[in-house]
């Protein structure tokens, strides 16, 4: 017990991870655990073979049917894996997990706090790209989960870890709500680090999601400001600002909604306080978010200068769902300006994006597979593609994308003349905004579309903004304001068959013909 103090001291108080890792395996040696701090390639392959023989050519969910007992030395193995983790001792981390399996394996029991373990082992596999090891680890700490809720600290730890694997298949919308409750869990036993871990979480499968933007969401980012503020946690504070700045451009108009300065946060002011990895990190993020912006707004001079600083970071992120929005935007602006003579080059970029999602889509990943169609229609653009696009982000629910692929589709039209086609997709786009909460860019269509401000909508949502529904066929339909007499209005009526996955636009000249 006193060494696990120790290791997890050096983690949280200082966050010496890697010093923790250290330290903490030279302890496991006194009980029988030779680790290496370098493993070769050789012994990773040796200690792979015991593994594998130790499970009897059995899945890992086997562990599950293990009667569960305290085990301090299972504690001491949780605070070095997460050591390892923060450290990016992957092999040391993958190691050790083996060795644990073959222990609780010839001990017959478990202890509660192997279900945070194999949620860490998940999320390793996240970072190696390994899908299906990452989700039957994922699944298997999922299992374990009921059993372990009587231990608070671990049952939560679990819940979270897992929600961080779970973002590589399972929807981000459905992961929203364990997210914010393990943040609320955490606050409550004094777990900072895990408590904000949460809300991040929360905050980026919110946007990942599309989900609606508002005061309520804004207020949740308000009250964990506040708590960063009491506790001198300003690198959080800095985070939660920046989330709820992006929030505020989306809803309320602004001189310059591509750039992230309001009431909430300054990005210039506070980037010129921070040095080292934290100006490195806090550039990221709020590079992050601008390029969605400049993309939602089209700012071709801003996603230009966004994509100068994003080429530089590392198409790598544990936390799937922040390497999710960063790349899909990333990816969005690499295309939409590599047809310029002075950005060609970027269209590299672009498809190195394009690569993650497609291969994420092709093992199940039902959050990749919207925006690797956006992607693949913003790179090739025709109407096949941009109508692909736009079913896939009806059916998943998607209701920013959907917007947004909307309004491209409206571009393409366009340019290729088919004015009347181009303004019906206006028109969806602008609802559908409206749906995302995103007023602030409604309000930018309505003043480049005039005919917008002459609609008004019988419905207030559109199918891809209905958590949770299982109607095949919803539609949305638009008035012209004006006149009384129905004779003289027009009414378009979108729907979305998700069976027949075709999408069809239905004018109607009459209240009769409808």
């Amino acid at each position: 017990i006193a060494y696990t103090h120790r290791v997890k001291c050096l983690m949280s108080e200082t966050s010496e991870y890697s010093r923790g890792a250290e330290e903490g395996l030279e302890i496991l040696s006194k009980y029988g655990f030779d680790i290496s701090q370098s493993p070769t390639k050789t012994v990773m392959a040796k200690e792979e073979m015991k593994y594998k023989l130790a499970l009897r050519n059995r899945s890992i969910s086997y562990l599950t049917t293990l009667p569960i007992q305290d085990d301090s030395l299972l504690a001491l193995c949780q605070q070095i894996n997460i050591c390892a983790m923060y450290s990016g001792k992957l092999d040391v981390m993958k190691l050790l997990t083996w060795k644990i399996i073959q222990y609780v394996l010839k001990k017959g029991s478990i202890s509660s706090n192997l279900a945070p373990i194999l949620g860490l082992c998940a999320l390793m596999y996240v970072k190696l790209d390994d899908v299906k090891r990452s989700n039957e680890f994922a699944t298997t700490a999922q299992a374990l989960n009921p059993r372990i809720r009587d231990d608070k600290s671990n049952y939560v730890q679990s819940v979270m870890v897992v929600c961080y694997a779970m973002c590589l298949l399972q929807p981000f919308r459905s992961l929203t709500d364990p997210f914010l409750q393990s943040y609320k869990d955490f606050k409550l036993m004094g777990e900072v680090e895990m408590a904000l871990n949460g809300l991040n979480g929360y905050a980026q499968c919110f946007f990942g999601a599309g989900c609606e933007l508002g005061p309520i969401f804004e207020s949740k980012l308000l009250v964990v400001e506040d708590y960063c503020r009491n506790l001198g946690r300003q690198s959080s504070l800095i985070l939660f600002s920046m989330f709820r700045q992006f929030a505020l451009n989306l809803r309320k108009p602004s001189d310059s909604p591509s750039k992230l300065v309001g009431e909430a946060f300054n990005e210039e002011q506070v980037l010129s306080e921070l040095e080292g990895s934290a100006h490195f990190q806090t550039l990221r993020d709020s590079s992050s978010l601008r390029v969605q912006l400049a993309f939602v707004f089209w700012n071709e001079a801003d996603m230009i200068d966004l994509l100068k600083i994003l080429e530089t970071y590392p198409l790598q992120d544990q936390f799937v769902a922040r390497l999710h929005n960063r790349l899909a935007f990333t990816g969005l602006a690499a295309f939409a300006m590599c047809h310029r003579k002075d950005c060609a080059s970027y269209k590299a970029l672009g498809e190195k994006c394009m690569s993650r999602f497609k291969f994420l889509s092709k093992n199940g990943s039902v959050n990749a597979r919207p925006v690797y169609l956006f992607l693949k229609s913003m790179k090739s653009p025709s109407r096949d593609a941009f109508v692909k696009a736009i079913e896939a982000c009806a059916e998943g629910k998607f209701v920013n994308l959907e917007a947004m692929v909307n309004e491209r589709y409206a571009a393409f039209l366009r340019e290729e003349n088919d004015e009347t086609a181009s303004n019906d997709c206006i028109t969806e786009a602008y609802f559908l905004y409206q749906d995302w909460g995103a007023h602030a860019k409604a309000l930018q269509l309505s003043k480049d579309h005039s005919f917008l401000k002459k609609l008004r909508r019988k419905t207030t949502r559109s199918f891809a903004h209905t958590v949770g529904s299982n109607n095949n066929t919803a539609t949305v339909s638009v008035m012209s304001a004006g006149s009384d007499d129905p004779a003289s209005k027009k009414k378009m009526t979108f729907s979305f068959n998700s069976t027949s996955k075709q999408r069809k636009l239905i004018s109607v000249k009459s209240e009769k013909k409808k």
